[in-house]
């Protein structure tokens, strides 16, 4: 959700004197092909038309914009692009009546636990910023068909299922705030949130914090029967069908054939109401993840982070979880985990229990990440080792089975972040 500052119109003349003391103000090295007019004057508006407020914010996002290199995400999206679109229900489709681009995503029915398996945050935020890109570059389109400046997209959000896993995207929503605020002034034009749940007004109550309260206007909670909001803003032919529209390109394959219709929806009565539309004939695609969460599961059984216990490292200290063994006769570790974002390093440390002399462990697991026997040496003498040594990593497996009784020391350091 992108940041703005006063919905009141202001004189064109004050627009015009401001845009012309910020350009003034402007040093060789802080002009960009991709500071256009339109562009410094979202910066003006987002700061009230205090210049010094706007050149400052405009040279600390272009400074942003070149390091990370924002002028070619389009032509190099990012690397898990693809698996966000077979884990997230999203498109953009068609432009409201202002010439707006629109994008639609069912946040309702995204699975985080398995999102955040495959995709760590700063997948998620680069994933992000490549639709903002993709938003602005339909708002140049519509611009040069409509011959009038359009800078700001629409979005419309579906909250159906909406459900408490959602929490642990809470701090991917508070990373994308500060972006959108931050480099992305006044693109927003409106947010429609349609189907929102009993549990919406929890969420809502932590998000609003991060939200600009010029913004938080701009975002609209539709009732049960939103279609005829909707209507009256959005042409029918870009309306998707299930939202109550006329646009039916869910219904076509790639090719602009007919989808086949089900032996079951054939015997159904023909009807035009959204509810009686398949999911595979929406506009707007519903996901299937079950093929991605199948690759998800360990030793038999479906790995679900829901279960696991989240740890919190801050930055400067580390976080130690200690595994003890069972007994002497030994024991067989296994881990899981994910971390939120790439900068923390991970290592193994094995303990034994006092001295001991291993034995031979025939079969091999497929998870095994060496065997203990390569440490014979170290449980003889009954000392501490590295079984993994410091790495950065965002998530890892792994098994460690060893015939003797020892602890293992699960270490996450972030104490060279401050």
């Amino acid at each position: 959700m992108s940041s703005s500052s006063s919905n009141s119109s202001t004189p064109r003349s004050k627009v015009d004197q401001s845009l012309e003391q910020l350009k003034k103000m402007m040093k060789e090295e802080d002009k960009d092909p991709w500071a256009t007019d339109v562009t410094l004057k979202r910066f003006l508006k987002a700061r009230e038309y205090d210049v010094e407020k706007a050149y400052k914010m405009y040279t600390k996002c272009i400074e942003w914009r070149r390091t990370n290199k924002i002028d070619e995400v389009l032509d190099n999206p990012p690397e898990k692009l693809e698996y966000y679109r077979k884990l997230v229900s999203h498109k953009n489709h068609g432009f409201d009546k202002q010439g707006r681009p629109i994008y639609t995503e069912i946040v309702g029915k995204i699975h985080y636990p398995t999102l955040l398996e495959y995709l760590t945050v700063d997948d998620l935020i680069d994933v992000h910023i490549w639709q903002l890109e993709e938003n602005a570059r339909l708002c140049k389109e519509s611009s040069e068909k409509l011959g009038k400046e359009v800078y700001q997209s629409v979005s419309i959000v579906d909250l159906a299922g909406l459900s408490m896993h959602h929490r642990h995207g809470l701090s991917f929503i508070k990373a994308c705030a500060k972006i959108d605020e931050a480099y992305y002034p006044e693109t927003m034009g409106k947010l429609y949130i349609i189907n929102a749940p009993r549990l919406f007004p929890f969420f809502w109550g932590i998000c609003k914090a991060w939200v600009h309260p010029n913004t938080q206007k701009k975002i609209e909670v539709l009732s049960g029967k939103y279609e005829k909001v909707l209507k009256e803003n959005i042409p029918a032919h870009f309306l998707p069908a299930e939202m109550g529209g006329k646009c039916t390109c869910g219904q076509f394959d790639s090719e602009g054939k007919k989808k086949p219709v089900s032996e079951e929806s054939k015997s159904e009565k023909k009807s035009e109401k959204k509810s009686e539309l398949k999911p595979e004939h929406y506009c707007v695609p519903i996901v299937d993840i079950t093929e991605m969460k199948e690759q998800l599961k360990y030793r038999g059984d479906e790995y679900d982070s829901m279960s696991h216990t989240s740890l919190t490292v801050k930055a400067g200290q580390f976080e130690e979880v200690v595994c003890s063994g069972i007994d002497a006769e030994g024991t067989h570790f296994s881990w899981n985990f994910r971390t939120v974002a790439k900068n923390i390093e991970f290592s193994i440390i094995c303990r034994p229990k006092g001295e001991a002399a291993l034995r031979e462990l025939k079969e091999k697991h497929e998870h095994e990440i060496c065997p203990a026997t390569d440490f014979r040496d170290e449980f003889k003498r009954g000392v501490e080792f590295d079984l993994l040594e410091k790495t950065k990593m965002d998530k890892h497996k792994g098994v460690f089975r060893v015939p003797a009784h020892c602890d293992l020391v699960f270490r996450f350091d972030n104490s060279y972040s401050w």
